[in-house]
């Protein structure tokens, strides 16, 4: 029997800063600047959003899942102001694919891509938002826009199988921020307010916490920890679908994406290896 839990977290943690990659490379930020988008806020909710097409704020804040509306809502109406979806999509695939160049050279992902895309083009996307709209755009031709899209395919259907799974769980976008935080061995109420959270959400979030035995003296308890990672199951459960799907080729997947990831995370195209936090505690 395939273990779905490992499986799916090495396939995410391989594919993260390859599909990640567009959110750190010089090449994307200067074509969204040509566009005339200089906030970066204003062109990650909007190039992200735009698999969605030309959505609202409020459309983006529910797909992303985890951000504080006050912040998503006037980024993206200020994104919308200045450019339109197909001119966004054109600079995140052009911004992408030259970063990957710059970093892999000329690397030939066409095995890879060979194996993966069928997988993702194969699994169900009811109630995947992000994964729907991007499998609704056109396959890229290039190799290492491939590469790119079939990794974003599994970053957005992972991410919006594990907002299905904390909304399910009944936590809120600030819980779930300040859990993960301590899932990922961070000091509690930091990285959160990355997403625009105020300090006395964050910590009537933490009081939430508290309340429901999540957190004491700002550590997860047993129960806290319990719960996350019960949260982290839910989410790979969502993954049997592709696991299956991927049979008995997942080594000949992973051997093929290792080099490809590592030579993005030794470029400082992505921030740190998921495997050090997002599958660091297994459960």
């Amino acid at each position: 029997m395939q273990d779905i839990r490992k499986i799916s977290r090495r396939l995410r943690d391989l594919c993260e800063p390859i599909a990640g990659s567009v959110y750190f490379v010089p090449e994307a930020q200067e074509r969204y600047r040509a566009l005339g988008l200089e906030s970066y806020a204003d062109s990650y909710f909007i190039s992200r959003g735009a698999a969605l097409g030309q959505p609202s704020g409020e459309v983006v804040t529910a797909a992303f899942g985890v951000f504080n509306p006050a912040i998503v809502v006037p980024a993206v109406n200020n994104g919308w102001a200045k450019t339109d979806s197909e001119a966004i999509l054109e600079a995140r695939h052009d911004g992408a694919t030259a970063g990957l160049r710059r970093i892999l050279g000329d690397a030939d992902p066409s095995a890879a891509v060979a194996i993966l895309r069928p997988v993702m083009e194969s699994v169900d996307y009811a109630g995947r938002m992000l994964f729907a709209g991007l499998r609704a755009l056109p396959f890229p031709d290039e190799p290492l826009a491939q590469l790119w899209r079939v990794s974003d395919y599994v970053r957005e259907r992972r991410g919006d199988g594990h907002i299905a799974a904390w909304v399910a769980a009944g936590s809120d976008p600030v819980e779930i921020s300040l859990l993960t935080e301590l899932f990922w061995g961070r000091e509690l109420a930091t990285y959160v307010f990355t997403r625009g959270w105020s300090k006395d959400e964050i910590e009537a979030g933490i009081a939430r916490l508290e309340d429901k035995g999540f957190i004491a003296d700002r550590q997860f308890t047993e129960a806290g920890r319990d719960y996350r990672r019960s949260i982290e199951a839910a989410t790979d459960a969502l993954e049997a679908d592709l696991v299956d799907a991927l049979g008995d080729r997942a080594e000949e997947l992973f051997a093929l994406l290792e080099p490809w990831q590592q030579a993005v995370l030794d470029a400082k195209a992505y921030p740190v290896n998921p495997a050090a936090t997002m599958s660091a505690d297994l459960g």
